[in-house]
């Protein structure tokens, strides 16, 4: 094989890939290669004008800098006695499954009915709020809050009828369950809100976007914890609760967040 003109030391390292002749005496590298000899006489020019040995001033005040830290979502394991049994689970997963399988057969067919109430704007947070719960969200605000001010009654809200959910555009889902998490944190869980839980899950179209996979996973959390904050395990919210930690853990994929 024809060698270059690199030195014995430098092939100690690297071994040579392509045969090529020797760089003439009278190279001009300014003159664009017209072969494929010239073209390799070139790379073996420009390999030389490298430095064998490269440093790098480094700024160490930069390197001082605390980066910024990700900290770890710790799962809450549920107390004992509290987590559904696996069959329970296969069962609540079976139930789930069929009353998707029948949703999308009514999305296929077009046969879905109309939606029984208006709906408000898709940015309108508080008319949704008025449209899931009435007024009980208000109530509870000032009940929270200990306020003496004269209470209205209470007007309750649309129960998550399929007419109600099927009407509501994925986009319009994936807010009303970012906004569903927002009210979880603030009042606490309610039944009627376990039930509009369900229903925006059983709606959710797969596959998942990210923003909706990191939304559902953040409401699966908050349930944990809800859960294992209750005084016994004949708390009327821990049924609820459960579905709702098994769909997401279980038929959602999350399995980092599923009961064992």
């Amino acid at each position: 094989m024809a060698s270059d003109s690199y030195s014995s030391d430098d092939e100690t390292l690297l071994s040579q890939a392509l045969p090529t002749t020797k760089v003439p005496n009278n190279f001009d590298p300014s003159v664009p290669p017209a072969s494929a000899e010239e073209y390799l006489q070139h790379v073996v020019w420009e390999a030389r004008q490298c430095q064998d040995v490269v440093t790098v001033d480094v700024d160490r005040q930069k390197l001082k800098k605390p980066g910024t830290l990700v900290k770890k979502e710790v799962k809450v394991t549920a107390p004992h006695g509290y987590a559904p049994s696996p069959e329970t689970q296969q069962e609540l997963l079976t139930s789930f499954s069929n009353l998707r399988t029948h949703i999308a057969n009514l999305r296929s067919s077009k046969q879905i009915p109309p939606s029984p109430v208006r709906f408000p704007s898709l940015k309108n947070r508080e008319e949704w709020c008025k449209l899931c719960f009435g007024n009980s969200f208000q109530l509870a605000l000032l009940k929270q809050a200990n306020s003496d001010a004269a209470q209205p009654p209470l007007v309750e809200g649309q129960q998550p009828l399929l007419s109600i959910v099927l009407n509501i555009k994925q986009r319009g889902l994936r807010n009303l369950l970012e906004w569903h998490a927002q009210w979880l944190e603030v009042l606490g869980f309610s039944e009627a809100q376990g039930c509009w839980f369900y229903a925006l899950l059983a709606c959710l179209e797969k596959p998942l976007t990210p923003e909706s996979c990191s939304q559902i996973r953040h409401i699966a959390r908050i349930c944990a914890k809800l859960r294992s904050s209750l005084e016994s395990s004949d708390h009327p919210h821990l049924p609820h609760l459960n579905v709702i930690i098994c769909i997401v853990a279980r038929y959602f994929n999350q399995e980092d967040l599923a009961d064992g």
